[in-house]
């Protein structure tokens, strides 16, 4: 595809110089007028990492760019695919395989480890509207799932914080995604493919093209892509429970349906009645004997092949793109595009009703009738109440737009715009609900120990679902969410002075924007009318306003400095206010083709708006009560503890473990977590610091190296329940002072049972539980963490012309060298980087060979990650060996037809076997994948 490439023509002085808010303003702010023949011009260019334009392609940080070519040739499918095969992105993150979690619908960037927050994703310079649900819950990030391939130019990836001239949340790096403009012809592109297990087949069309007509200019790309969608079954790797690499799991059937009670012979209970009977089918269920943990008769299935690893996708984009010159030195430009998805996944719903009743017909130990019922559980297929199998669906859509005007006005350039960025987001899935539950359990016959006598229908409990059934006892639930960032920009650039060694330039920038996110759940959710869920509520939006300045001086003629200098105020409820931010460095050039490079900065985070404005985020979860634990230590030794009602205590401590470790007695307890928004957070600071430098000994060889350290302090980091529960007993033990204000609003974040076992829950609701046990913990945000974390960037590149064809050679590394963490002010600076719970790539290196020769192209690329711990116990861990995979692209030319076929994981590598991962998916799947070996075939023709 061939692009309209005008030289951008300068006076070496005056210069002019035009500067846009983005790191890449639309095109025809890289269009300057044609001087005259007989004056002397030279090409500038915009580089990533600064708004000025400059000859020297080489800055004060280190710059990396993916052309849309680069992609195809390394056989990335996505814009997604590109960023998560970068060295630098060697964090954990969630992904589709997490489809429990609030974002299972999403892509995410983890770069340097630090969390996809830190990273700021533009697009031609532009922020973009967050993807309403908070990743994990609680910070927000951009979906890079929704970034059309067809509309991108190039990527360029600055992997270091540049606050000082970009703003908020650019700690980790900077990902901007340049789009096509000046697109010469028009082009169709079909691309079919499917996995060496033939499943996840993939489809995908696209017109891109552009056209010229005097003073207007349009590019467009429409694009649509559909996959099938991947299960666990489809790969032999995890398609059953006897997968397990442990040898001494326990490979078993699921006790998929399940009625449990502990007053009974076995824990599990009525399977040889209604289990898959004669009478009562069920398509999958087995009856089964599990000996373990004296489970006894089991029902249920191997569940390991029905989870999800990649949705079902179905995604439709287009893009424009178009300016006109108003006059030769003014243009109007817009630019757009517009993305629908709909994506479907396996719910893999569970119905967990752990309200315990008195069954008067179960057959206790002893002989006589009744039992405690503690709880029971069943897995529904979703075949049983949907048409095609797939239990959540998510429908997202987005778009962005920017419109305005730039051109010179005197001896300086001038841009004025503004955007719009917005998510509308839609998640449904089944669950069960409270009414269902009572409709199952029929009606209270009475009272027997404090507990309600019911008669459960047990037949239907065990039984298939058809529609109408499993609507009886559950319901869809709907998630719909928002969120918009608007910005309006302006700015001016230009020379002040002429030095010896060349004119010292500058851009200052004028910003305002304004920022919003709604994430609502379903309103039966929060009032507690399904069983066991609950969600997340944002709504709130916020203003900000920002200065900034950047000076490029030419000290000498191999020596500049850059200096920038911005101002961020922040209009909400958060103790922000306002934040400044830093940055000075130099390029130094001694000879030709070498440059040393250097930048230190100061950079900063404002609070992610869903922490300021959440209105409520619910969980469930359990943890150790160590206080609980030695009331229980105390109770065994001395018969009774001051404060506790004997009788109530002894029936908590049941399930204390008092002598794995009698001097840190525990007792395990069961909870509701809680948390809300917090508007007294401040902004998160810190500091980057970058040296390196570039050498080119020809077009054969050359390459760079870059130190790189990035300091984040006042963190926001969640305090979650488990640490909650920690300081309490630390408050307890004497380690906190007891009458601190720690130690006070620890207390209060806890609520519990009384010594009858009453509590009242969020709602007001009367509920019952353990005596003394917590039944809700309200968790919070503190502004306490600190990290700071170092490494360096490596590559080599170069590139020989032969009898034989043009072979090209690309290898890029990252190197982490320290990783130190601290979770509160009072704790120690820890170094983690070689600890066995960093579960982060120390090292992740990319490796490419390319040969071309008339119409023919070859391109491998290989990709390496490094050691990671595997998943043994804390002090007993080793490391897994390196993971490489192979991709391989041959493409051929014939006249305006090109032929495309690549190959992803070459070799069908599959992660490591760690024969410590009992669980499914037998593997760490935040670092390593099963997609396994993907063919692609492609077919563009152009006119």
């Amino acid at each position: 595809m061939q692009t309209r490439n005008k030289a951008t023509g300068f006076k070496l002085s005056p210069l002019a110089l035009l500067i846009g808010l983005g790191l890449q303003l639309p095109a025809s702010a890289q269009e300057a007028q044609q001087q005259k023949a007989e004056e002397e011009t030279i090409e500038r260019v915009m580089v990533t990492g600064s708004r000025i334009k400059r000859t020297e392609m080489e800055g004060v940080v280190n710059v990396q760019s993916i052309t849309s070519d680069d992609m195809i040739k390394s056989g990335f499918s996505s814009v997604y695919d590109a960023l998560s095969n970068l060295p630098a992105a060697n964090g954990a993150i969630l992904g589709e395989v997490e489809t429990g979690s609030y974002t299972p619908g999403a892509k995410e960037l983890n770069l340097r480890g630090l969390g996809p927050e830190y990273t700021l994703i533009l697009v031609n310079g532009k922020r973009l509207a967050y993807y309403p649900m908070p990743f994990g819950g609680h910070t927000n990030f951009v979906n890079l799932d929704m970034i059309p391939q067809a509309m991108v130019e190039r990527i360029d990836i600055q992997t270091g914080g540049a606050s000082a001239i970009y703003g908020s949340d650019a700690m980790a790096g900077v990902i901007n995604i340049i789009t096509k403009r000046g697109i010469e012809g028009h082009h169709v592109e079909a691309k079919y493919g499917f996995d060496n297990y033939d499943s996840n087949k993939t489809k995908s069309l696209s017109f891109v093209g552009g056209l010229k007509e005097g003073n207007f200019y349009l590019d467009y790309a429409l694009e649509y892509r559909q996959n099938d969608g991947l299960h666990s079954g489809d790969r032999p790797f995890h398609d059953s429970v006897w997968d397990s690499p442990d040898p001494n799991s326990n490979r078993e059937l699921n006790r998929s349906i399940t009625v449990y009670s502990r007053d009974t012979e076995y824990l599990n209970n009525y399977v040889t009645e209604y289990c898959n009977t004669d009478a009562n089918p069920h398509s999958k269920a087995i009856q089964h004997f599990i000996a373990r943990n004296n489970y006894g008769p089991s029902c249920g299935w191997d569940e390991t092949g029905e989870a999800h690893l990649i949705n079902k996708n179905e995604t439709a984009s287009v893009y424009v793109n178009a300016q006109y010159d108003i006059t030769d030195t003014d243009t109007f430009f817009a630019t757009g595009y517009y993305v629908t998805q709909e994506k479907k996944g396996n719910r893999g719903s569970l119905f967990f009703y752990d309200k315990a009743f008195w069954d008067p017909d179960l057959t206790n130990k002893d002989g006589s009738q009744g039992g405690e019922v503690t709880y029971m559980w069943r897995k529904v297929l979703d075949q049983e109440y949907t048409s095609d199998g797939y239990g959540r669906t998510y429908d997202d859509a987005a778009y962005t737009i920017s419109f305005g005007l730039e051109g010179t006005l005197g001896e300086f350039d001038y841009s004025m715009g503004f955007t719009r960025s917005a998510y509308d987001f839609n998640d449904q899935y089944a669950h069960s609900t409270v009414a269902g539950r009572e409709k199952l359990l029929g009606p209270q016959l009475g009272t027997y120990n404090n507990l309600p006598i019911h008669r459960p229908d047990y037949q239907t409990w065990f039984g298939g679902f058809d529609k109408d059934t499993f609507f009886g006892l559950a319901d869809w639930v709907e998630y719909k969410g928002e969120s918009f960032t608007e910005i309006f920009n302006t700015h001016i650039s230009g020379e002040l002075y002429e030095l010896d060694a060349g004119p010292i330039a500058f851009s200052f920038l004028l910003e305002a924007m304004k920022e919003g996110t709604k994430a609502i759940p379903d309103s039966r959710v929060i009032n507690k009318e399904f069983t066991g869920l609950t969600g997340v509520i944002t709504d709130g939006e916020r203003k900000r306003y920002a200065a900034a300045l950047e000076l490029l001086v030419p000290v000498h003629e191999t020596f500049d400095i850059e200096g920038a200098i911005r101002y961020d105020y922040y209009d909400d409820k958060s103790n922000v206010g306002g934040a400044m931010s830093t940055q000075l460095g130099f390029t130094y050039r001694p000879f030709e083709d070498f440059v040393f490079r250097s930048a230190v900065g100061t950079t900063f985070r404002g609070p992610d708006i869903s922490a300021v404005y959440k209105g409520f985020s619910g969980n469930f979860g359990s943890g150790g009560d160590r206080v609980l634990g030695h009331a229980c230590l105390d109770l065994a030794n001395n018969g009774a503890v001051p404060g506790y009602d004997t009788d109530a205590l002894t029936l908590t401590c049941a399930t204390a473990d008092l002598t794995t470790n009698p001097e840190q007695p525990s007792l395990n307890v069961n909870f509701e977590s809680e948390s809300v928004g917090d508007a007294t957070l401040k902004e998160e600071t810190g500091d980057t610091f970058t040296a390196g430098f570039v050498y080119e000994l020809n077009e054969h060889f050359s390459f760079n190296i870059d130190y790189y350290q990035i300091t984040i302090n006042d963190k926001v980091a969640l305090l979650d329940a488990g640490t909650i529960l920690n300081i309490n007993y630390e408050c307890f033990a004497g380690i906190q002072d007891s009458d601190s204000e720690l130690c006070k609003t620890t207390a209060d974040r806890i609520k519990r049972y009384d010594a009858q076992g009453n509590g009242v829950d969020r709602l007001g609701n009367a509920i019952t539980g353990d005596p003394y046990t917590p039944h809700s913990i309200t968790e919070g945000y503190i502004n306490a963490a600190v990290r700071k974390q170092s490494g360096i960037d490596f590559g080599i590149k170069g590139a020989w012309e032969t009898e034989f064809g043009e072979f090209s050679y690309k290898f890029d590394l990252t190197k982490a060298l320290s990783k130190k963490i601290k979770l509160r002010h009072d704790d120690p600076l820890i170094e983690y980087i070689d600890r066995q719970d960093n579960f982060d790539f120390k090292t992740i290196a990319n490796a490419q060979v390319t040969w071309q020769k008339d119409d023919w192209s070859v391109s491998l690329l290989a990709n390496r990650k490094g050691k990671l711990w595997n998943n043994a116990n804390y002090g007993e861990r080793d490391k897994l060996p390196a993971w490489t995979r192979y991709n391989l692209t041959i493409a051929k030319q014939y006249d305006d037809l090109r032929l495309l076929m690549s190959v992803t994981n070459l070799l069908n590598a599959m992660p490591p076997q760690d024969e410590t991962f009992t669980g499914y998916p037998f593997y760490r799947s935040g670092a390593y994948d099963t997609l396994g070996r993907q063919f692609s075939f492609q077919a563009k023709y152009s006119f």
